[in-house]
């Protein structure tokens, strides 16, 4: 998944990025000064987002959360916490689910499909993030 979310991010960047500072550098873009202004205000612009995507690519790769405002702090109890199964959202990552349910009472994988269970609760995930759940019957 990180690898095709770097794909995506890079293969959309890069190439428009090249095309713009094959522009850019160019002898034939350069005219008044001020385009040349205009110019390098643009390069400007490339080399910072070149800088971002670097940046973002290397947080999806480290696993850093996509949305770090979105931090929520599970009730003590894990699973058995009617209101921990609130915080789950579906694309979480595996680390987050465990870190708000605990660790399930039994696993099973099928092909890239883990199956979590918790009681009689059942987490479905798909490459090792959350797809869908049942919430078992918590007290």
């Amino acid at each position: 998944m990180k690898h095709m979310i770097k794909l995506s991010i890079h293969g959309r960047i890069a190439p428009l990025s090249a095309l713009v500072m094959a522009l850019l550098f160019s002898d034939a873009a350069i005219g008044s000064p001020s385009q040349s202004a205009e110019i390098e205000t643009l390069k400007q612009q490339v080399l910072d987002l070149q800088k971002r995507v670097e940046r973002l690519e290397g947080e999806i790769e480290q696993g850093v959360p996509v949305n770090p405002a979105r931090v929520v702090e599970p009730e003590p109890g894990g699973w058995r916490t009617a209101g921990n199964w609130n915080l789950l959202a579906k694309g979480m990552p595996y680390y987050e689910v465990i870190r708000i349910l605990g660790e399930p009472d039994s696993t099973k994988t099928v092909r890239k499909f883990e199956y979590w269970y918790y009681g009689d609760g059942k987490l479905r995930l798909y490459l090792r993030r959350l797809k869908s759940w049942e919430v078992p019957a918590v007290k």
